[in-house]
């Protein structure tokens, strides 16, 4: 991914929930995220491609690419319908999305702080990254399958850059889109 890719903030749910949407592509982040994780194809391709970090130090049991590409569907269907639960407000466990989404850095809590949503099932290894706006208004950058400690596997490193750009963005005021990130924190 370039580092300066360019993109636009989509709407997904008013004043809760936006995603990056990067040119060229016809599906924003979020979408892209979900549609990945419910392919069995692709998720076969990824978990084939890292068997390795799959079966590395018995974090995951030594679980087979079968077994891991349907554990991803169900994990991503719970993921999906948890986060649109909270956005519309039809949450039994979560009032806000900041009650679900966690810093990805711990320490100071910052403005435009990069945030991470997981999964509520045991061993869930998806990750969805957003920029927190607000206690209750976020967007989605991006997200991925981590498989290791830290985001240094590439398709993670990249998921770190695209929430630096979307923070860069964010602060610049250039997108009266940008108006999402005035409420208060």
């Amino acid at each position: 991914m370039a580092e300066n890719r360019k993109f636009e903030l989509v709407c997904l749910i008013p004043d809760i929930l936006y995603s990056v949407k990067y040119e060229g592509e016809s599906i924003t982040e979020f979408q892209k995220l979900f549609n990945n994780w419910n392919n069995p194809l692709w998720l076969h391709k990824f978990f084939s491609e890292n068997v390795a970090d799959l079966n590395g130090d018995n974090t995951w049991g030594g679980i087979s690419v079968g077994n891991a590409v349907r554990d991803t569907r169900i994990q991503a269907k719970e993921m999906k319908s948890t986060i649109l639960a909270i956005s519309n407000g039809e949450s039994a466990n979560f009032k806000l999305l900041s009650d679900y989404f966690q810093p990805l850095i711990s320490g100071k809590i910052k403005t435009l702080e990069w945030d991470k949503g997981k999964g509520l099932l045991h061993h869930n290894w998806l990750r969805i990254y957003a920029i927190k706006c607000s206690k209750n208004t976020f967007v989605i950058t991006g997200g991925g399958i981590k498989l290791t400690r830290g985001m240094s596997s590439p398709h993670l490193r990249e998921e770190k850059l695209k929430l630096e750009q979307a923070e860069k963005y964010l602060r610049s005021g250039d997108d009266d889109q940008i108006d999402l990130c005035y409420l208060e924190l």
